[in-house]
């Protein structure tokens, strides 16, 4: 993976370009539109290309938008953080990775900065768990060093599992507990004596055993 010191210094780099977006939570602030241009195609050579739907720019101008974030600073930080964690080829380029940072904290839609700090978690997570299987499965691992991977991989699989359980909570769509009232019939017969439930005739001549 890339150093990604000079990375993030580029991204700050831009901080003066930012608008200041969404000062008060809750704004309505709308996402750039996409660009004609985006899109995913295979050359010739076989190599499959994929153009970005936005450009770094565009993405940039509303970052805090799409970060859920009302301050520069902290939605720099957080794409600064994506962008350390996601899993990319040696020869990116800077560019590209800032946009897949984020769109992919963007497709999360948080809504604040909580919500913004939990995606960048759930990325890494994410990441980091591909991560590990994939090394569990590589042509020269030992059976030891396929355990260790699996095990860390499946940690982290249940670690994504609980952070997408928090921010369902976070967003108020987490699974609603039902409570069933039903009718109950109470039936008292002479002398005082309650039956709760259905009450079935006595068969003739039957007496109980």
């Amino acid at each position: 993976m890339p150093k990604t010191t000079s990375k993030l210094k580029r991204l700050r780099a831009h901080s003066p370009e930012i608008p200041s977006l969404a000062v008060h939570r809750g704004a309505q602030v709308s996402a750039p539109e996409p660009a004609p241009k985006g899109g995913i195609k295979k050359t010739e050579s076989g190599k499959v290309e994929v153009t970005a739907t936005h450009s770094l720019g565009d993405l940039l101008a509303n970052l805090c938008a799409l970060t859920g974030t009302s301050r520069n600073e902290v939605a720099i930080r957080i794409a600064g953080q994506v962008v350390d964690a996601i899993q990319v080829s040696k020869n990116t380029d800077a560019d590209s990775i800032f946009i897949q940072a984020i769109s992919m904290i963007a497709e999360l839609a948080p809504q604040n900065a909580t919500e913004s700090m939990l995606a960048a978690q759930m990325i890494a997570t994410h990441e980091k768990a591909l991560f590990f299987l994939q090394a569990a499965t590589g042509a020269n691992q030992t059976i030891d060093g396929q355990q260790a991977a699996m095990l860390f991989a499946t940690r982290l699989m249940r670690l994504h599992l609980d952070q997408i359980e928090a921010m369902q909570k976070l967003k108020g769509k987490a699974g609603q507990q039902k409570v069933v009232v039903e009718h109950v019939h109470v039936h008292v017969n002479e002398g005082g004596q309650a039956i709760v439930g259905a009450v079935g005739s006595e068969r003739e001549g039957g007496g109980g055993q």
